[in-house]
């Protein structure tokens, strides 16, 4: 076996360096730079293929992985769980109606709760609520306070009677009454009632005044309040012409005072025992058309004065003293219309002789003695009479009507 000899090598060397002269100047590439890259390459191969993190590992790390896309969808939900599809501008967003979202939201532990902040916020407020004290009840008015406010509504020209009901007067109330201003508007009427008198006695018409004698008068009348001009109206001026005292005494000394109001026209008093001297001052009245005593203490002889009352129309009395003999002294009375006896004994003869009263129209008797031949024998021949036994009519009455 040959073995070349050591000076061949250089020349090797220079034929490589010749070589490279003639590739232009042109430098080989380095052949161990290559073999280090393909051994680099092959031990990148090897650590993929051993698990190693590598350049693909690089590449799928930029890939959008599932979780992703799941978390922007969830992104793409609005807050009220409504999804929104944003790829779609046209698509409107659909919205659950309020009556749904309510019902979801108020469950039945959230209602129990809100009644009971309810229900803690008003007793609360109950507890602590400022609590007014109760007003007494207004006093009512005194019986004087009512006296004057009655006296004052007549010198006013709104009431023209003084009624008692609820309040007791007595004989010293009754001084209290305006009797100067009474006296001075009764004057004042009377002139004014002469002066239309002497206008229809000129102009050939009727005084007003005039009237048949056999008529009942009336309560006061309105019909001559107008005059012309300046001059006084008759309704304008006060007037006191009834008096009616339900409650108290009035004896007589307090009808003397009763007697002086002018114009008086209406009498009615209750639990007032009057008697014959008593009724004498108020004979004096000529314009009173109905006395109503029920308590009196009168007698024939004070009924039989009553004749001296020329308006006097109905009469309603009530006296332990009368007895059957009292229809002769009422029959002098020919002015009467209406008669009312309380608890007097009348028997069928002094029926028969009540009934001979020229203008009698109505007959009340009360806790009479009159049997019922007596009544049979008077509706029968005085049909037309308005009769009231105790308050009612009698059956076989031909006026016969209810009340209401």
């Amino acid at each position: 076996m040959s073995t070349k000899p050591s000076g061949d090598e250089p020349a090797e060397d220079e034929t490589k360096e010749t070589d490279n002269s003639k590739l232009g100047g042109k430098e080989a590439p380095d052949v161990e730079s290559e073999t280090s890259t393909g051994g680099d390459s092959s031990a990148s191969g090897d650590e993929d293929a051993s698990g190693e993190p590598g350049g693909e590992d690089e590449v799928s790390a930029e890939e959008p992985s599932a979780a992703d896309d799941a978390k922007e969808d969830d992104d793409e939900s609005d807050e009220l769980g409504d999804v929104v599809d944003t790829d779609d501008e046209d698509q409107p967003a659909v919205r659950v109606p309020l009556k749904q979202r309510l019902i979801a939201f108020w469950t039945p532990a959230r209602l129990c709760v809100a009644l009971v902040v309810v229900a803690v916020l008003g007793l609360g407020w109950w507890a602590t609520r400022p609590i007014e004290t109760p007003k007494p009840p207004p006093e009512p008015p005194k019986p004087e306070e009512l006296y004057a406010e009655q006296i004052q509504r007549v010198l006013d020209g709104v009431s023209k009677q003084l009624h008692t009901v609820s309040y007791p007067i007595k004989d010293d109330d009754l001084k209290k009454l305006p009797f100067d201003q009474l006296k001075d508007a009764a004057k004042q009427r009377s002139e004014l009632r002469q002066h239309l008198e002497s206008l229809a006695e000129d102009s050939g018409g009727e005084s007003p005044d005039d009237h048949d004698e056999n008529s009942a008068p009336l309560p006061p009348s309105d019909r001559f309040s107008r005059l012309g001009g300046d001059e006084p109206q008759i309704t304008e001026l006060p007037m006191l012409d009834t008096v009616l005292i339900d409650e108290g005494v009035i004896t007589d000394k307090g009808m003397e005072t009763i007697a002086e109001i002018p114009e008086l026209r209406h009498v009615r008093l209750r639990l007032s025992p009057i008697t014959d001297a008593g009724l004498e001052p108020l004979l004096k009245c000529e314009t009173l058309w109905f006395l109503n005593l029920p308590h009196s203490k009168l007698t024939e002889e004070g009924v039989r004065s009553l004749a001296k009352l020329p308006k006097l129309r109905q009469l309603r009395l009530g006296s332990t003293l009368l007895g059957n003999e009292v229809c002769r002294a009422l029959l002098e009375v020919k002015s009467l219309r209406g008669i009312h006896l309380i608890g007097v004994p009348v028997s069928d003869e002094g029926l028969k002789v009540l009934v001979e009263l020229p203008h009698l129209e109505s007959l009340y008797l009360d806790d009479s003695g009159i049997t019922e031949t007596g009544w049979d024998w008077l509706f029968q021949n005085h049909p037309q009479l308005h009769v009231h036994i105790n308050q009612r009519h009698h059956d076989r009455d031909p006026q016969y009507h209810v009340h209401e």
